[in-house]
C-alpha cells in the first residue's frame, strides 16, 4: 500500500537503527529509551522496538510523539512546577496522592462484560503553519475493538479535519484569508484539510496489517497480572526483560509505558487499572497540575509524568474526578527548540468512550488495497 505508516516509518529510520547493529550501542540505547518513553501516535502509526526473539511481538509498543496521544487541559488554578523548584517536592507527593485516589476510586467501579473492549480517542496534534504565525491542530479519531480472550483486534481511523488551535490562532487564521488545506512538509501525507479526508484505514484480524493494541503484554496474559503494584511491577519487568535486549534502565522505562497503557486504554480489570495507578504512584518526579478541564469541558484531575531526561516530552494524564477512570492524555515539550517553546502542548487524545460491548465491529476484513500506483507519461 503506498501511504502505509508501519512503511513509511521503516524508510524513515536513521541508519543507526538498522535491525543489525548491536543494540547496546549509546546511539541505540539512547533512541530506544526515547521511543519507549513516547505516546501513541494517530492514523494507526505503530513503533516496536526490536524484539529479543524472532517473528512479531504479541503487543506493539508505544508510537512516534508527532501525533501523540493527549487530552488538551485548561489549568485553572495551578501552573506546572519546574523540577527543582522549591514546591517541587510538595507537588510531587501530590501528584502520587491523586494517582493513590484515583486507583481507590477506579477500583470500585463495576467490572462490566462483553465480547469487545471498546474505546474511542479523539486525537490531534498540534503544528506551526510554515510561514505563518498560527498553529493548526490535525485531528484524528481512533476506535478498536479488543477480542481480550481472543488475543484479536479491530481498529478504524478517521481524519477529522484540521481547525487552528485556539481562538488567537483562529483569529492569525482568518487574516490569512481562513485557507483550508495547509502543506505542512515536502511529503505528499504532509498535505492536511479542513475538511478532512474521513476514514483512512481500518485494520481487522488476520488481514494485511494485522495491528496489535498498544503494552507489552499479550492480551491473553492481562487476567494473570498481579493487581499489587510492587509485584505487578516485578511481573511487568520480567516480561520485557525476556523480550527485549535493553539495559535495565531503558527496560525500567518500558515497564513504566505498559503501565501507562494498562492505566489508560487495555482491558484491564478495575483492580488491574487501580495496581497500574499505583505503579505510577511510585515512579519519581511524577507531580500534581491540580484541576483541569480536558477538550470536551470534563473536569478531572491530572497529574505530569516526566520524560526519561530533560528534553524528552513530558506526558500528562487525566482522570475523572469522581469515578478514576482515564479521561485523556497530553504530551508537552520540556524545552524550546525545533520550532516549539518549552511548556507548549505537542498533542493530545480525549478518551470518548471506554466500554465493555457485545456489539460486533463494523468490519471483518481490511481497508482494500488500492493496488500498484501505475505512472504514465501521457
Amino acid at each position: 500500500m503506498k501511504n502505509d505508516v508501519l512503511h513509511r516509518l521503516t524508510t524513515a529510520r536513521p541508519a543507526h537503527l538498522d535491525p543489525g547493529l548491536p543494540t547496546a550501542s549509546p546511539v541505540r540505547e539512547e533512541e530506544l529509551a526515547t521511543a519507549m518513553s513516547r505516546p501513541r501516535a494517530t492514523c494507526g502509526a505503530r513503533v516496536t522496538i526490536r524484539p529479543r526473539r524472532a517473528g512479531r511481538p504479541l503487543v506493539s509498543g508505544l508510537a512516534l510523539a508527532t501525533a501523540a496521544a493527549v487530552a488538551a487541559l485548561v489549568i485553572t488554578d495551578t501552573a506546572p512546577e519546574k523540577p527543582g523548584s522549591s514546591s517541587s517536592a510538595a507537588s510531587g507527593s501530590s501528584g502520587s496522592r491523586i494517582l493513590l485516589a484515583a486507583a481507590s476510586h477506579v477500583e470500585r467501579q463495576p467490572a462490566g462484560s462483553g465480547r469487545y473492549w471498546y474505546v474511542e480517542e479523539q486525537m490531534g496534534s498540534l503544528h506551526k503553519v510554515p510561514g505563518k504565525n498560527y498553529t493548526i491542530d490535525v485531528r484524528t479519531e481512533q476506535r478498536y475493538w479488543t477480542a481480550a480472550a481472543k488475543n484479536k483486534y479491530w481498529s478504524q481511523y478517521v481524519d477529522s479535519g484540521t481547525r487552528p488551535a485556539t481562538k488567537v490562532d483562529e483569529e492569525a487564521w482568518k487574516a490569512d484569508g481562513s485557507p483550508t488545506s495547509w502543506k505542512l512538509t515536502d511529503e505528499t501525507d504532509g498535505f492536511v484539510t479542513y475538511a478532512g479526508k474521513g476514514e483512512i484505514s481500518h485494520d481487522a484480524p488476520g488481514g494485511r496489517a494485522d495491528s496489535m493494541p498498544y503494552g507489552e503484554v499479550p492480551l491473553r496474559l492481562l487476567p494473570t497480572l498481579p493487581t499489587d503494584a510492587k509485584a505487578l511491577r516485578k511481573r511487568l519487568f520480567a516480561l520485557v526483560d525476556k523480550d527485549y535486549n535493553a539495559p535495565e534502565k531503558v527496560l525500567d522505562r518500558i515497564v513504566v509505558s505498559t503501565a501507562i497503557q494498562l492505566a489508560t486504554s487495555l482491558p484491564s480489570t478495575p483492580a488491574l487499572r487501580a495496581a497500574a495507578y499505583r505503579l505510577l504512584a511510585a515512579e519519581p518526579g511524577v507531580r500534581s497540575l491540580g484541576e483541569v478541564k480536558d477538550r470536551t469541558g470534563r473536569t478531572g484531575y491530572a497529574v505530569a509524568l516526566p520524560g526519561h531526561d530533560g528534553s524528552a516530552p513530558e506526558l500528562r494524564l487525566i482522570f475523572d474526578k469522581s469515578t478514576g477512570m482515564p479521561l485523556g492524555t497530553e504530551t508537552v515539550a520540556t524545552r524550546s527548540g525545533d520550532g516549539v517553546s518549552e511548556g507548549e502542548l505537542l498533542s493530545y487524545a480525549t478518551i470518548t468512550a471506554m466500554k465493555w460491548t457485545d456489539e460486533v465491529p463494523p468490519f471483518d476484513t481490511d481497508t482494500p488495497d488500492p493496488g500498484p500506483v501505475i505512472e504514465s507519461d501521457r
